[in-house]
């Protein structure tokens, strides 16, 4: 049975045969209305089963370049495709939930992937994306995402020398618990032993880094952690400013939620250190009545605020005067200490 071979530039041929006419199809040269000759070459390997298609090459060159072709990396490459086919086929792709309780890791996240343990085809994307970024940032050098977890959990022990504990720690910091707690102790391991992180998220160092007990101030603890007495008396202060506007130290124990004669009269007088919150209390009470006489509407009123200012002019408590700043660059006053606290006095 004859076979027709034909050319897109108008050219055809008959021949005995399909092998013949596809055998003189591939020798012909094409010339098309650019005036290219064109030629197509094709060359099957028996071994490893490539099939190569030249175009415009010479029988020569094409044989020259299908040669250079390597038939072990195509045979591993075969193997490495099979292999990646057979572990899709095992691989369960079902989307998995979220079962944490503190977290809801959303699907198309490298969380998802790792913690999860899900393998859909989202989040196994973005797990290589991720994975392909790091081994692109190590390449350049560029990779820093981690720091040494050593003087990260200094600094954390420095902090709960000053009186904050892990939770609040996290609390202001915004590190979750579990990641402070592996900082500091570790993970428990299936032996029973618990090794602390080697290191630390260079996000999670500066947040932790971030806090500072020095400038934060004593009201960054947490409500039930004592003061030092120099930050006691400070709030015992702002009390006695208020004794000597005429407040009784009754109603400063009732607004404070304390029992006068057990509570607020140690703290007022400052002979003992006191928790933050109660220093929150104080301080917000002062921010209230430091410029808000006491009532005196009828006698019961005015013997107690009279009662007041003498005791607290007694005692040398006064009214707590804030200086301006040209004040103390004039010289138009000095601080003096009083029972222990630094108050500022104006000249006279």
């Amino acid at each position: 049975m004859s076979a027709r071979a034909v050319c897109r530039c108008g050219w055809s041929g008959t021949y005995s045969s399909r092998a013949r006419a596809e055998a003189m199809g591939a020798k012909h040269v094409c010339k098309m209305d650019d005036g290219v000759r064109r030629a197509t070459r094709r060359h099957r390997c028996a071994r490893c089963g490539l099939e190569a298609v030249y175009e415009n090459a010479g029988a020569t060159e094409a044989r020259y370049w299908f040669n250079k072709h390597s038939c072990r990396k195509r045979e591993l490459a075969m193997l490495r495709a099979a292999e990646a086919a057979l572990r899709e086929a095992l691989i369960d792709r079902t989307p998995k939930p979220c079962l944490h309780k503190a977290a809801n890791h959303q699907h198309s996240t490298r969380a998802c992937y790792v913690l999860d343990k899900c393998r859909c085809k989202p989040c196994s994307r973005a797990n290589c994306e991720a994975e392909t970024w790091r081994e692109r940032q190590k390449a350049y050098g560029r990779y820093n995402k981690y720091v040494p977890a050593g003087p990260v959990r200094e600094h954390v022990r420095t902090l709960a020398d000053a009186g904050m504990g892990l939770k609040q720690v996290a609390k202001i910091s915004g590190v979750p618990n579990g990641t402070l707690w592996k900082l500091m102790y570790g993970k428990r391991q299936p032996d029973g032993s618990q090794i602390p992180s080697r290191r630390a998220l260079r996000e999670t160092a500066e947040k932790l880094f971030a806090l500072d007990p020095d400038w934060n101030g004593p009201l960054q603890l947490a409500d039930g952690a004592v003061l030092s007495a120099s930050d006691s008396s400070a709030a015992s202060r702002k009390l006695q400013a208020l004794i000597a506007l005429g407040w009784s130290m009754s109603q400063i124990g009732r607004r404070l939620g304390m029992e006068w004669s057990r509570n607020a009269h140690p703290v007022i007088k400052g002979e003992r250190c006191i928790t933050v919150a109660t220093a929150r209390k104080a301080d917000a009470l002062y921010a209230e009545l430091w410029e808000t006489p006491p009532p005196e509407t009828n006698q019961r009123e005015r013997i107690a605020a009279s009662r007041s200012r003498n005791y607290a002019e007694q005692h040398g408590w006064g009214p707590l005067i804030v200086p301006e700043v040209d004040e103390v660059e004039s010289g138009a006053g000095r601080w003096v200490t009083r029972r222990g606290v630094q108050v500022w006095e104006r000249a006279s």
